[in-house]
């Protein structure tokens, strides 16, 4: 593809992203994907450029609209990916109008008379939440947790995510794993928390690896990583993964197991659920068993009703707003308002309460989000606590299971509780994601 026609194609994909934003529709990452499974011509170099349009863009737009806004401009795809090449590369303003079938319209007056303006813009007047990218819903939470870090831990979240890797446990990998993983020139390295995490900060053809298609690796932040192995899925104990989804933990367990005991995974989706029984097959787990429910109703509470007050771990994933995920989703930003957010944290007590009932004496509920909000971590724990019995549940010290699981010195943590597990980008260089262990007491 031309250069031209890569900005169509941009503007083309753009808008469609924009369209399913507002209808809460298919996420922007499987709208790209499909969008070069359709156009099989496409080179990487093309794949690279427009998906790199519009990732940066999402990761500018708040401040993109605001300044469109401020000039009277309408808020197309159009006119942010203008905006978009005027700030950062506007000598392929001229390829709008070349004399190419596949280039963009050329610039007209209108337009011409907006970018007059824009060029005036002083960016700096831009208010905090625009010029950081945090949507208004978000604002006053992230201020609640990160206070004077605020623009330190938002610049983090409109970076670019690195690739993680976890090892696999359950397949023999040889005793020299880095050279295992470099073997074709993959730039890996040891994760700085996770026992068996690594790291490429650079462009990874993972699909062509012959450790990923024969299950030696699985793709899996390192927040995530630290998550399952702090549950503490032990080989022989009965285990519930109630929002399972496509099973990355279900899977890091089964190897903490070595296949011994019982997961038993659940999801509402069956897409999900079937991508992780492919995932089974290639990782060698054995013990995961799936199974698919329905969201409420009768039908759900027969499906638990046989692990009631008899399962050592039940692992509570819960949905949430993804806030934590913003780097490699950016468009999560625009998914949710205040309305939603309260909603979800409804669903996610729903979801902890239910997960509850299935812990035996001595087991642990382990509720996490990949949420950097209070109210979706810290609150949820609080009104759980709050509507149980006081003398049933006591926190479990993260710090304490970290040293005897993970065998080294704790990552501080940024939940407002020191018993539990707050990570975020700017500090831990992972995903942000929330952790909180109990205890069933009675």
């Amino acid at each position: 593809m031309q250069p031209a026609a890569r900005l169509t194609a941009a503007i083309e994909l753009l808008s469609d992203v924009e369209d399913k934003m507002a209808a809460r529709g298919v996420p922007a990452d499987a709208l790209v994907s499909g969008y070069f499974r359709a156009r099989r011509y496409a080179g990487s170099k093309d794949k690279r450029a427009i998906s790199g349009y519009i990732y940066d863009i999402l990761r500018a737009r708040e401040l993109y609209l605001w300044a469109l806004k401020r000039v009277g401009a309408v808020p197309t795809a159009r006119n942010l990916v203008i905006l978009h090449l005027l700030r950062h590369d506007e000598d392929s303003l001229n390829l709008f109008g070349q004399d190419n079938p596949f280039a963009p319209t050329r610039i007209l007056e209108d337009e011409e008379d907006q970018i007059r303006k824009l060029r005036q813009i002083k960016w700096d007047e831009a208010p905090v939440d625009k010029a950081l990218n945090i949507p208004q819903w978000a604002l006053s939470a992230f201020e609640d947790r990160f206070g004077k870090s605020l623009v330190e831990a938002a610049m983090a979240l409109n970076q670019n995510a690195p690739l993680d890797i976890r090892v696999n446990g359950l397949k023999n990998i040889g005793s020299n794993i880095k050279q295992v993983l470099n073997n074709e020139s993959e730039p890996f390295e040891k994760n700085k928390y996770s026992l068996h995490g690594y790291r490429a900060n650079s462009s990874v053809n993972l699909g062509g690896m012959k450790a990923y298609k024969d299950g030696l690796i699985e793709v899996q932040d390192e927040a995530a990583q630290l998550a399952a192995s702090l549950a503490d899925a032990r080989p022989g104990m009965q285990v519930v993964d109630l929002c399972a989804g496509a099973g990355g933990k279900s899977l890091a367990m089964a190897a903490a197991m070595q296949n011994s005991g019982q997961i038993h995974a659940f999801d509402i989706s069956t897409k999900r659920l079937g991508s992780l029984k492919k995932r089974m097959q290639r990782a060698g787990a054995r013990n995961i068993q799936v199974h698919r429910v329905e969201a409420e109703g009768a039908g759900r509470e027969i499906a638990l009703r046989p692990f009631e007050g008899k399962t050592d771990r039940v692992i509570v994933d819960a949905p949430c707003s993804g806030t934590g995920t913003w780097r490699r989703s950016p468009d999560l930003r625009w998914r949710f308002d205040a309305h939603s957010l309260k909603e979800q944290a409804d669903l996610q007590l729903s979801l902890l309460k239910e997960g509850a009932a299935l812990v035996k004496s001595g087991g642990w509920l382990v509720y996490m989000t990949c949420s950097l909000l209070p109210v979706e971590n810290e609150d949820v724990v609080s009104r759980f606590l709050d509507d149980v019995s006081a003398g049933t549940w006591r926190a479990v010290d993260y710090r304490e299971v970290w040293q005897t699981v993970l065998v080294s010195e704790a990552a501080e943590t940024l939940a407002r509780k020191p018993e539990f597990l707050q990570l975020a980008p700017h500090i831990h260089d992972t995903d942000g994601f929330f952790l909180a262990i109990l205890e069933r007491t009675d």
